[in-house]
């Protein structure tokens, strides 16, 4: 039962002990651990003054990316109509170069036909001549043999003729 109702004594003692205990902490121990917690207060205000200063760099970075983003893809957009526009011109070059082309190549197999008509009409006149020459001869050698003879071979000729 000494536990339960302890002597005065005791408490006399006890009381002293700790009263002394208290003065040491307070002394040595006390003043440490509140600089060192307001130490650790300070760190961590620091720390989230930090964490919100990053935290809004964050958020501009953030937001410039998206800038950036946004004008590279106008860029690309940009180059996309220049690159159609481009091949829109070029088709459009290489449309009126094949027209002037066949438009020259044209040109050429008409002065080609023309020439090989031209030479065609020269060869069928040659061949004209060469046949009334053979024709004329022909018709003087009758003439100076037969008269009535020659006016059936020349009849003839001209049958023979306008049949070829």
């Amino acid at each position: 039962m000494e536990l339960i109702t302890p002597g005065l004594g005791l408490i006399f003692w006890m009381t002293l002990s700790f009263g002394l205990v208290l003065i040491v902490l307070r002394k040595y121990a006390w003043h440490p651990i509140l600089a060192s917690i307001r130490l650790r207060e300070r760190v961590i205000a620091k720390s989230l003054i930090n964490a919100r200063r990053i935290e809004k760099e964050l958020s501009e970075l953030e937001q410039l990316r998206v800038e950036k983003i946004k004008e590279t893809d106008d860029l690309i957009e940009q180059m996309h109509k220049h690159a159609v526009e481009e091949a829109e011109e070029l088709l459009a070059q290489a449309k009126k170069s094949a027209f002037v082309e066949s438009g020259r190549m044209i040109e050429e197999a008409t002065k080609s036909i023309e020439v090989q008509k031209m030479n065609a009409l020269r060869e069928i006149k040659g061949e004209v001549a060469r046949l009334s020459m053979d024709m004329a001869e022909k018709v003087l050698q009758e003439e100076f043999s037969d008269k009535g003879k020659n006016s059936r071979f020349v009849e003839q000729l001209l049958d023979s003729m306008i049949l070829n």
